[in-house]
């Protein structure tokens, strides 16, 4: 394995600061790298590009959307070289079927905030926690409607790191007011709200989402206080495959948050409910068009 790409797939497994979304994007494009057409490809090509697609679905088990895509990559190139001899036409082919799934995957990411955006009223106060890079997006997608809103971000701070300050620094950039809410006075803050919007970096069949702590606490926090509770992500951050299936507990940092909390699941396809989650298939998270309307 390169030197280059070995790094690649390291600084993916020990980023904590990025989302799903972008650690899935540099997943793709560790595979983009490893099929590149620019490099010569040796005798042992396709094993070393299937050792990379191992290394990735091994780096970041938690993050749904990186095994997804990979596992889509491993299941369509490995038929795709089973059936030429030539190493040169297995590096195109590989190189095709990488910039096809990397294009899908900035498709999704394109119309998610524009999904999303539509949730955002005039007026109204958004609470939010951890760092979700489609949440703030989708926010700032609202903020050039001209939609005016407020925005809480929970201090979400873990091992000295407040991912709801990055959440501030990133949207004051749009000039969407926002205002850090120490942990501590979650409760107290989230009888302002109108709604709360949350990330995911898994949503498991079996009724769950994964996310940076504190979502299980806001979110329930929120219901209790029927303030409806949105989950925004796409569709690659399902699981149904099931690679969680063994996860007893989250890693630190992290929480698991049962779906029943939600008032729905925003995707790049329109709002899912809990029970939409359930029947979903793996070949669903690549289609472009859902089967029914929104």
């Amino acid at each position: 394995m390169k030197a280059a790409i070995t790094k690649s797939i390291n600084a993916i497994r020990q980023d904590r600061k990025h989302g799903a979304s972008l650690l899935t994007s540099a997943a793709i494009r560790v595979l983009l790298d490893a099929c590149d057409a620019r490099s010569a490809a040796g005798p042992r090509f396709s094993s070393e590009v299937l050792e990379i697609a191992d290394a990735l679905l091994s780096a970041r088990p938690g993050m749904v959307s990186i095994s997804n895509y990979v596992l889509r990559f491993m299941e369509e190139f490995k038929p795709a070289v089973a059936a030429s001899r030539s190493l040169v036409n297995q590096q195109k082919k590989g190189f095709a079927i990488a910039s096809k799934l990397n294009q899908l995957h900035e498709k999704s990411i394109r119309q998610l905030p524009i999904k999303a955006a539509n949730l955002v009223k005039n007026r109204s106060i958004v609470m939010t926690c951890s760092y979700s890079d489609s949440i703030c997006s989708a926010l700032e997608h609202a903020r050039s409607r001209g939609i005016d809103f407020k925005v809480l971000a929970v201090q979400s701070l873990f091992h000295k790191i407040s991912y709801g300050q990055l959440i501030i620094d990133r949207l004051g950039q749009s000039g969407i007011a926002c205002r850090l809410v120490p942990d501590a006075q979650l409760r107290w803050h989230a009888a302002r709200a109108n709604m709360t919007l949350l990330g995911a970096d898994a949503i498991s069949l079996q009724g769950w989402l994964l996310n940076g702590s504190p979502s299980y606490e806001l979110a329930r926090v929120a219901a209790s206080r029927k303030v409806p509770v949105y989950a925004i992500c796409c569709k690659s951050k399902f699981d149904p495959r099931g690679f969680l299936a063994s996860l007893r507990e989250p890693e630190p940092g992290f929480d698991m948050m049962p779906l029943d909390l939600l008032a729905g699941i925003v995707t790049e396809n329109g709002l899912y409910t809990a029970e939409d989650v359930h029947n979903f298939t793996f070949d669903d998270i690549f289609r472009s068009k859902r089967d029914r309307p929104d």
